[in-house]
């Protein structure tokens, strides 16, 4: 009895707390759309959110949208190599390189010489021996002189040959008017110092030298230009496709918002989760406007490398980059990598120059510490022919002069006597001069010694920086790769929480909150997914230019003009 009694209280009991809780679940689901405005009193009303048509611009001021330029990762290096300033400026380099060894061979240019002169002299005859019975004696000269003279470039000596010739006619000679042509040649050979090398030949020596370096410096500049070209190529593909992210979210955000305002008018939802999805879709608006920023800066840095000028075209046109994400494996291993490097880098080439321009100088150098010793060497022809003269006797008569009879005649007849070698002159000597010290050339041998040995500290640095670059641009490729991995499957993994995301949420198991996370997550996932392998493609042309296959791999061929002949500033 008394427990049957026990049971129907128990039940009694436990139907009046059911009751209760349904009473106080009721009333609370009642009250709960009311406290929201009573929450803070003293505090205006928030804002409305902004409407979902609100429009964003599909690009920022300064580009036509109907201006698009397609371009291939290969149009674009063209362009560069085309309308680059800095390439060009390059190319001028080596041209005045070609000038500069042009100048330095016009020391070896023969020099043709020519004088015309006439002079006249009448002076008082006092002597009894003047050869002339008249007050005065008179003396009238013409000459015609030519010469020759050119360095020899092979064994640093130098030559010269002198025609000269003279009309003369004179009240005192024998002849009253003479021609007298003299042919002299002269050489001057030195047997110590400048034997072998000289200024001159040093000079050309190393101005070879610095062409070739120039057009070292000019293939390495066309290797970092293409090289910014592919990055800011990249730069521009992955700021676009960063974009595209910015949007596709925005949607998403948009799409969610309105299915919150849905839901808001048939009470599933509180008018909160409304501000919540209005304030996620400014904020990725915001986020699609930095995207067009990036974009126009890319694009900029883009046109600087391939433009003409502040006037070209290029400036106002839309960029569009055509060629593919690839993610192309690397057949090539780290220790070919090191060979190709230190074979095809252009800092390597610049060095082995300069350490060849070091070793003229200490040849050079040393030979001018040696003593001046040069041979000299001449011989010269003279010939003379005129019409004799006479000259009053005792009793005032006129008497020829005695005038032997091949002396007789005009200029042929001078020229005959000239070169029948009747009348040779030579002469052979040394000359010898001897520094007591020399002090200047042997500091300089001392320093072209000394920037031989900091030469070689420098190569063995640029080799170490050398290998340190192709490791890191190596290791950039591998970890770009295994980056681009994970990325990816990061994004499909944001992909399905996102879709269970939105399906927990259809049937009231999930919040607005989640929701809108799992739309952040995605679109960050497929940023670092792009990023990953924007980086890929990066790292990529860095390997290339680390191992300076940059031209090759990209099938570019340029010249920088080092071997076109120059003459007078004009090319042939």
């Amino acid at each position: 009895m008394d427990t049957d009694w026990q049971r129907a209280f128990t039940h009694i009991l436990t139907w009046l707390i059911l009751a209760c809780g349904l009473t106080t679940l009721a009333a609370a689901q009642t009250l709960t759309p009311m406290r929201e405005p009573a929450l803070q009193p003293n505090l205006p009303a928030p804002a409305q959110p902004a409407t979902p048509t609100q429009t964003t611009p599909s690009h920022l001021a300064g580009v036509e949208a109907d201006k698009i330029v397609r371009w291939t990762l290969k149009d674009a290096i063209m362009a560069a190599l085309e309308k680059n300033p800095d390439i060009e400026i390059a190319r001028h380099n080596v041209r005045l390189s070609q000038f500069d060894v042009l100048a330095a061979q016009g020391a070896y240019d023969p020099i043709t010489s020519s004088t015309l002169n006439y002079a006249s002299q009448k002076t008082p005859n006092v002597s009894r021996f003047s050869g002339s019975s008249q007050n005065f004696l008179q003396n009238d000269a013409f000459g015609y002189n030519f010469g020759y003279s050119k360095p020899v470039e092979r064994t640093g000596g130098s030559y010269q040959i002198n025609f000269n010739n003279s009309r003369v006619t004179s009240n005192t000679a024998s002849l009253a008017a003479s021609y007298n042509p003299a042919l002299t040649a002269a050489l001057t050979q030195p047997l110590m110092k400048n034997f072998g090398v000289d200024s001159n030949r040093h000079l050309i020596q190393i101005a070879k030298r610095k062409l070739d370096l120039s057009d070292a410096q000019f293939r390495q500049q066309v290797i970092q230009i293409v090289t910014s070209v592919q990055e800011a190529y990249w730069n521009l593909a992955f700021a676009i496709r960063s974009e595209e992210i910015q949007r596709d979210a925005l949607k998403l955000a948009e799409k969610q918002l309105e299915n919150n305002r849905e839901q808001v008018k048939v009470g599933t939802l509180a008018q909160l989760d409304v501000i919540n999805a209005a304030a996620q879709v400014e904020n990725v608006r915001q986020q699609v406007f930095q995207s067009m920023q990036t974009v126009a800066q890319a694009a900029d840095a883009l046109k600087t490398l391939t433009v003409e000028g502040p006037a070209d075209d290029l400036w106002t046109a839309n960029i569009v980059p055509v060629e593919s994400f690839e993610l192309k494996p690397l057949m090539l291993p780290l220790p070919d990598a090191l060979k190709l490097a230190l074979a095809n880098r252009p800092e390597v080439r610049q060095f082995a120059l300069q350490k060849e321009m070091n070793e003229l100088d200490v040849k050079f150098f040393r030979n001018q510490t040696k003593p001046q010793v040069d041979l000299t060497a001449s011989y010269g022809l003279t010939g003379v022919a005129g019409s004799g003269a006479s000259f009053p006797d005792q009793n005032g008569v006129l008497d020829p002069a005695n005038v032997p009879s091949a002396f007789v005649g005009g200029y042929g007849a001078a020229l005959r006597n000239l070169f029948d070698n009747s009348f040779p002159t030579w002469r052979l000597g040394v000359n010898i001069s001897l520094p007591l010290r020399n002090r200047t050339a042997q500091a300089n041998l001392g320093g072209a010694l000394e920037t031989g040995r900091q030469l070689d500290a420098q190569s063995r640095k640029q080799l170490q920086t050398i290998e340190a670059d192709v490791r890191a641009a190596y290791h950039a490729v591998e970890a770009s790769e295994l980056r681009y991995g994970a990325a990816s499957a990061a994004r499909e993994y944001a992909e399905r929480q996102l879709a269970g995301e939105q399906e927990k949420f259809s049937v009231g198991l999930s919040t607005t909150f989640l929701v809108l996370t799992r739309q952040n997550d995605l679109s960050q996932a497929r940023g670092a997914e792009a990023q990953a392998l924007t980086d890929y493609n990066k790292a990529i042309a860095a390997l290339q230019s680390a191992v300076s296959t940059t031209l090759t791999d990209n099938s570019v061929e340029i010249r920088s003009g080092k071997d076109e002949p120059v003459n007078d500033g004009k090319r042939h």
